[in-house]
């Protein structure tokens, strides 16, 4: 960001002392609870269960994107919940779960719906002239640094940096290169993120994200000779289908719009 606005390409949009505490800030807390909930779920759940429910975020977003004001057509919800299906369906392995763990991803999929709503909000409705997805990382970066670094504090007190101290130099240069990748995968990661969602919507973006488990997949079984059971094959099929639906059927509604919009 601060070489496009060295080229003159764009400039640093400083927000608001309200936007900044009322809009930017929720991102970062709704951020880094869902983010605790989920990790706090996988001690309570197994993985395939967490990975059952958390299919259902896209739900939660759509709810989350109609109760904000934001543009939403009720029939996409047909091709949401088909997704949520398909990705419940695929999804292999020992199911154990109890209720705390339940409320756990439950809490994590509403606060990332919130997330994405929020984001959607930002760069589609009246601020969407302020806020690209490189300035809205940028600003909402201030504040998760900050929340992880006091959690940091509060939940694991001085034990990381005891432990890096008393590393050979070797292992410690390898920890923080794995540390540094690992901070500019994420960045990458939010800002592919952060496009999407301008560009889809929060619904949108999370279908698309769903999808990538049809990816992953087809990875495992190219590189690694893994086997696909049938019902993973109907499940992936559910999702591939539910994503291209709503796509077809936003694409649809979002022309209607803009015809509606030429003629008045």
């Amino acid at each position: 960001l601060w070489l496009r606005s060295q080229r003159g390409s764009a400039q640093i949009v400083v927000p608001t002392a309200a936007e900044f505490f009322f809009q930017v800030c929720p991102i970062a807390v709704a951020s880094a609870v869902s983010i605790g909930a989920d990790n706090m779920a996988l001690g309570l759940a197994s993985v395939a269960f967490s990975e059952i429910l958390g299919s259902t975020t896209c739900i939660f977003t759509s709810i989350t994107v109609v109760l904000m004001g934001l543009p939403f057509n009720k029939w996409l919800i047909l091709p949401t919940i088909a997704v949520a299906m398909g990705c419940a369906i695929s999804t292999a392995g020992e199911i154990h779960a109890s209720v705390p763990g339940i409320l756990l991803v439950f809490l994590s999929n509403a606060f990332r719906a919130i997330k994405a709503s929020l984001q959607q909000k930002l760069m589609t409705e009246e601020t969407k002239e302020r806020f690209d997805p490189c300035s809205l990382l940028m600003w909402v970066s201030v504040p998760s640094a900050l929340l992880m670094f006091t959690s940091s504090i509060v939940f694991d007190g001085t034990a990381p940096i005891r432990q890096m101290a008393v590393l050979d130099p070797a292992t410690l240069r390898g920890l923080l290169v794995a540390i540094g990748v690992s901070c500019a995968n994420a960045a990458a990661l939010n800002l592919a993120q952060l496009f999407v969602t301008k560009s889809l919507g929060a619904v949108g973006a999370q279908l698309v994200g769903q999808a990538k488990a049809v990816l992953t997949v087809l990875g495992g079984v190219a590189l690694f000779g893994e086997q696909v059971t049938p019902t993973e094959v109907v499940g992936f099929a559910e999702v591939l289908f539910g994503v291209y639906a709503f796509s077809a059927m936003d694409d649809r509604a979002r022309a209607a719009r803009e015809a509606k919009k030429r003629q008045a």
